[in-house]
C-alpha cells in the first residue's frame, strides 16, 4: 500500500481516501479533501499564499 501526498497542501493520503483527478494531458493529481481540490482546480489558488496550507513556504 502506498501513501500519497496531496498535490495542494502536502498532507498524507491513506489508501481509499481522497480525490484522484486526472487532467486531459494524463497528469494525475491527488487531493486529501474537497477543500484542496476546489482551491486548486476551480479557483486556481496558489498554496504558498494561503495560511492554512501545510507546505506553505515563506
Amino acid at each position: 500500500m502506498k501513501i500519497h501526498k496531496c498535490a495542494f497542501c502536502g498532507a498524507d493520503i491513506l489508501p481509499g481516501y481522497g480525490i484522484m483527478y486526472v487532467k486531459s494531458d494524463g497528469t494525475v493529481l491527488r487531493f486529501c479533501s474537497r477543500k484542496c481540490f476546489v482551491s486548486a482546480v476551480k479557483y486556481g489558488r496558489n498554496p504558498k499564499k494561503l495560511a492554512w496550507v501545510r507546505k506553505r513556504q515563506k
